[in-house]
C-alpha cells in the first residue's frame, strides 16, 4: 500500500508541474503574440485631470497634463511593476560656452528658468488611413507663468529661482508623434539633405522641440534645455527591489555607468560631455535592467537641429549635450546655438526595445497553478484516509 501512495504523489506532483509549465507556456506565448505579432494601430485617452495616455501593443506612455513630462513602460507590464522610466524637460538656461566644448556646464549659465514655473497646454490628435490609425500625436505648448509652483514637477539642475519673466515670451512647442508602422525621417536645410533617421513604429516616441523668441544677451551666447532621465520610478506602494535599473551612456570612447542614486553634482559643475558616436547621427542613453543586463528603454536625439532665421532661411547646426547625476535622476542638457530672432527645432525620442520585454507570469496563472496543487493533494489525503 504504501508504494501506491508513492505512485500517487508522484503522478499528482508531475500532473502538478505540467499543469503550470502549460500554463506559464500559455502566458507566454500570449505575450509573444502581443509584441511580435504584426501589432494594433496606437491609441489614446484622456483623464479627467489631464493626463493622456498612449498605448500600443509594445508601450504605455503617460503623459503629465500640466508639465512636458513622459512616464513610459511596456504594455504587458501592469503600471510599469517591473520597468518604468521617465523623461521629464525640466530648465531652459541661455549660458556662455566658456571652455568652448559645445556643451553647457554649471557656472556657464547667464540666466535660467524652470519649466515648472510657467503654464502648459497639451493637446492631442490622430492622423488615420482610411479607418486605420497610423500615428498617435501630442502638443505641449508653453504660454504664461503659473501661479505657483508644482511641487510633484522635477527639480532643475540650478538652484534659485532662476529668471522667470525674462522667458516669459519664449515659444516652446513640444510635440510627441507615434506611429503603427516605422516611419522615415529626415532633416534638410537650405543647403540640402544632412541626415536620414528611421522612428519604429509601436515602439518609440519621436518628440519635436521647437524653440522661438529667445531672448539671448548676445551673439555668443546658446541655450541649453535641461531633461531629466530617470530609470527608477516608483509609484505607490510597488516593491523598491522591482525596480533595478541602470542608465548606461552610449558614447565614442566609454560608456558611463549611472544610476539615479548618483550624484555628482559640485558647487563648480560637474557636467561631463557626451562624446558624439562615430558613423551615427543618433545619440543615445540607455535604461538597463541590472539583473540580465539588457537594455529596455532609451533617451536619444538627433546631433543636428535646425535653425529657421528671420526671414525663412533655414540651417542644420549641432548639437551637443552633456550630462551629470544629480540624485534624483540623470540630468542631460541638450546645447543649442544662437538663432538670433528666429526658431530651432531638434527631435529627440524616447522608447522601449521590443526584445527587452520583461517575463511576466499572469496572476492568474499562479493561482490556478496553486488551486490544481491543492485540490490533488486533497485528493491524495482523501484516498490515503480511505485505504486506512
Amino acid at each position: 500500500m504504501l508504494r501506491n501512495i508513492q505512485k500517487l504523489l508522484m503522478s499528482t506532483l508531475l500532473l502538478v508541474v505540467l499543469v503550470g509549465t502549460m500554463s506559464v507556456g500559455a502566458s507566454a506565448q500570449n505575450i509573444d503574440s502581443q509584441m511580435y505579432g504584426p501589432g494594433g494601430p496606437p491609441n489614446h485617452m484622456r483623464d479627467p485631470d489631464g493626463t493622456v495616455w498612449i498605448n500600443t501593443d509594445i508601450i504605455t506612455i503617460m503623459a503629465n497634463g500640466e508639465i512636458p513630462q513622459f512616464h513610459f513602460w511596456y504594455t504587458v507590464d501592469e503600471n510599469g511593476t517591473n520597468a518604468k522610466f521617465m523623461t521629464s524637460f525640466v530648465m531652459l538656461a541661455e549660458f556662455e560656452d566658456l571652455n568652448e566644448d559645445g556643451a553647457f556646464q554649471t557656472g556657464e549659465q547667464l540666466f535660467f528658468a524652470p519649466l515648472a514655473a510657467y503654464e502648459w497646454t497639451l493637446t492631442t490628435g490622430t492622423i488615420q488611413d482610411g479607418d486605420v490609425t497610423t500615428e498617435v500625436w501630442l502638443k505641449y505648448t508653453k504660454s504664461g507663468l503659473r501661479t505657483g509652483m508644482m511641487p510633484e514637477a522635477a527639480p532643475a539642475g540650478l538652484n534659485g529661482t532662476g529668471d522667470l519673466m525674462r522667458f516669459e515670451d519664449t515659444t516652446i512647442q513640444i510635440w510627441g508623434h507615434i506611429y503603427l508602422e516605422d516611419y522615415t525621417g529626415e532633416v534638410t536645410d537650405d543647403h540640402g539633405h544632412h541626415l536620414n533617421y528611421t522612428v519604429a513604429g509601436g515602439s518609440e516616441l519621436k518628440i519635436d522641440i521647437e524653440i522661438g523668441n529667445f531672448p539671448f544677451s548676445s551673439e555668443d551666447s546658446m541655450v541649453a534645455l535641461q531633461t531629466l532621465q530617470r530609470e527608477r520610478v516608483m509609484m505607490g506602494d510597488q516593491n523598491p527591489q522591482m525596480h533595478r535599473h541602470r542608465l548606461e551612456t552610449r558614447e565614442r570612447f566609454h560608456n558611463a555607468t549611472i544610476d539615479s542614486t548618483m550624484n555628482w553634482t559640485t558647487p563648480g559643475g560637474n557636467e561631463t560631455r557626451f562624446e558624439p558616436m562615430n558613423h551615427t547621427n543618433i545619440e543615445r542613453i540607455d535604461f538597463i535592467d541590472y539583473d540580465i543586463g539588457m537594455a529596455q528603454g532609451f533617451f536619444s536625439w538627433l546631433d543636428t537641429a535646425v535653425i529657421t532665421w528671420p526671414g525663412g532661411a533655414t540651417e542644420a547646426v549641432p548639437v551637443n549635450a552633456s550630462y551629470v547625476p544629480t540624485g534624483v535622476g540623470l540630468a542631460v542638457y541638450l546645447a543649442y546655438p544662437y538663432f538670433d530672432n528666429g526658431s530651432i527645432l531638434h527631435d529627440p525620442s524616447i522608447g522601449l526595445y521590443p526584445d527587452g520585454v520583461p517575463s511576466i507570469a499572469s496572476p492568474i496563472d499562479l493561482v490556478l497553478v496553486a488551486g490544481i496543487g491543492a485540490v490533488a493533494i486533497l485528493a491524495v489525503l482523501v484516498v490515503i484516509v480511505r485505504k486506512r
